[in-house]
């Protein structure tokens, strides 16, 4: 009976042990799970992505400003071999003008070309009074058909080899007739050449005509041998150069003279020195 007592009793004992770590392990599993509900939910851990690297903007050195540009052009070659032959040499892009039916004008533009020179046709154009000078043969003339301007102009390209480019001989008359200059652009257009308007008079034409035709063009701003002397002629370089700098650009007009061509030699270093650039005429049109 006293056995049977005390088994009853640990019995019992067991019992509320179960229960007291049955109670426990509830208890413990509900302050767990209230807990992680309660801390923040973990990121997933997606793999880190660096942040791209921005561009390193390259920074582009400026271009230097560009020099102003003088092109001499030396006229009324096709004459005097010799007196032509003393404009070579000069180092520099020089542009020579040729005139048509003369006895040397192929010559003296294969000459020019083989140097390295441009060749332009000059254009021996009518005058004002030009029954007081001896003028060219197929001078083109007022009242000249438009088909006869560019049989004259075709024939002369023919003979001179090449030319890029066209400016007038004379012409003071011409240059101010609204007809010639049309017909003339009408047919340079055709040809693909440029116009330097040799500015003989105030009342050209040419420059206006030839920017409605879609020729590329530019004009005259200084004869500068107009007097035969060395100083004289340097004068009138300085005169084209201050032009250039003004305008960004500038023609100048000589002729084939052993004290021209001494002149432009020795100018050389001051063109430099001024930031002049010395170009072809091609580069001066537009």
């Amino acid at each position: 009976m006293g056995q049977s007592k005390k088994k009853g009793e640990r019995g019992k004992g067991k019992s509320r042990k179960v229960i007291f770590f049955t109670i426990l392990l509830v208890l413990s599993m509900v302050i767990f799970f209230t807990l992680r509900k309660e801390l923040p939910e973990e990121e997933p851990d997606y793999p880190i992505i660096p942040s791209p690297t921005p561009p390193v903007e390259k920074k582009v050195p400026a271009k230097p400003p560009a020099l102003p540009r003088l092109a001499l052009i030396i006229d009324d070659g096709g004459y005097n071999t010799e007196a032509f032959k003393g404009m070579m040499g000069m180092g520099r892009p020089m542009t020579f003008a040729i005139l048509p039916n003369t006895p040397h004008a192929r010559e003296a533009a294969l000459m020019a070309h083989q140097e390295g020179s441009e060749v332009m046709l000059h254009l021996p154009m009518e005058p004002e009074e030009g029954e007081l000078f001896p003028l060219e043969k197929d001078t083109i003339r007022t009242g000249m058909s438009a088909r006869g301007i560019q049989k004259i102009l075709q024939e002369d390209l023919m003979q001179i080899p090449y030319v890029r480019g066209v400016n007038n001989h004379m012409g003071s008359k011409a240059t101010a007739d609204p007809k010639v200059m049309r017909a003339l652009m009408g047919t340079l257009k055709k040809e693909g050449l440029y116009f330097i308007d040799s500015h003989t008079t105030l009342q050209t034409l040419g420059p206006e005509t030839a920017r409605r035709a879609g020729v590329a063009s530019w004009h005259n701003s200084r004869f500068i041998d107009r007097e035969k002397n060395t100083e004289a002629i340097k004068r009138e370089i300085r005169f084209a150069m201050r032009k250039a700098k003004k305008e960004g650009k500038a023609v100048a007009i000589g002729h084939p003279h052993p004290l021209t061509a001494r002149a432009i030699k020795e100018m050389i270093p001051e063109i430099n020195r001024e930031g002049v650039r010395l170009v072809f005429a091609s580069e001066v049109v537009g």
